[in-house]
This record gives C-alpha cells, structure tokens and sequence, in this order.
C-alpha cells in the first residue's frame, strides 16, 4: 500500500479521536475511544508491520543522530517515525484529559493543552502542567503509582 494513503487513512481516526477529546469531552463515544485503547493499539499495529521488516538491524542505529537519520531514510520508517508521535501524543492526550476530569479542572483551560499536545507533543504537556500549577492543582502527580505492596 501507498504511504501517502496510509497517512491519509489513518489521519482520519487520529483526527476523530482529537477531535472528540476536544469537542465533547465526556460523551459516551470519547469515553469509549480513551477507554477501549481501540486507537493506539491500531496505531501499533501499523507500527509494527512498518518496523518489523528492520529488526534487529534498526535496534542498532539509535546511538547517533546521522544513524537515526539514516533509519529514517529506509522504506516505510519516517512514517513508522510520524505514526510512533501519533501514537504516543494520542497517549498523553488521554492521559492530560482524564486527568483534569478528576481534578475538576475546566474544559476551557485543557482544551488549548490538548491542541498543543496533538501538534507539539511535550509542549502540550509543559502547558497542562502550568494549568495544574495556576488553577492550585498541581499535586498528586498526574499519574501516581501504586503503593508498593509488601
């Protein structure tokens, strides 16, 4: 299949889902698209048949920037590359949006992070982190482990 079209293709769900965190946060559907992992685990999917065919090979290639670049030039791997963001800022997306329902923080202030989050990825993160900050929510962190168990 054509990469061009796998973008095409696939933008359309990612776009879905982002738009779905963004204009109707606590529908039903969003509810069921953050919770099923039904997105990032098709992503994955995508992911794995893109990189697979450069295993072992590629695990080797991560230790300078002129033999990332280098990987990036192999079929199929810069949109393995862009699918890897998509994937993860879908990620924390979720995570920011679930995390200010439980805080009480207001749609209006998380809806710009997550806009951020979806196009600059950590820049959306540090934006929500100062949301938690100025709205004096900062504390527990976003996603806290579980207490140990002895």
């Amino acid at each position: 299949m054509n990469e061009e079209l796998i973008l095409k293709v696939l933008n359309v769900p990612v776009l879905v889902g982002w738009l779905s965190m963004l204009l109707a946060p606590r529908s039903r559907f969003t509810r069921w698209l953050v919770e099923s992992d039904v997105l990032p685990l098709g992503i994955g999917v995508l992911y794995l048949v893109l990189v697979a065919p450069h295993l072992p090979g590629l695990l080797r290639e991560f230790d300078t920037l002129a033999h990332i670049g280098a990987a990036l030039q192999r079929p199929g791997m810069l949109l393995a590359a862009w699918i890897h963001y998509l994937a993860f800022d879908f990620l924390v997306g979720r995570v920011v949006l679930a995390d200010a329902q439980r805080r009480g923080i207001p749609h209006l202030l998380v809806a710009p992070c997550l806009v951020l989050t979806f196009m600059l990825g950590p820049v959306g993160y540090l934006a929500y982190a100062a949301v938690r900050l100025l709205s004096r929510r900062f504390l527990p962190a976003v996603a806290p482990l579980p207490a140990p168990s002895h």
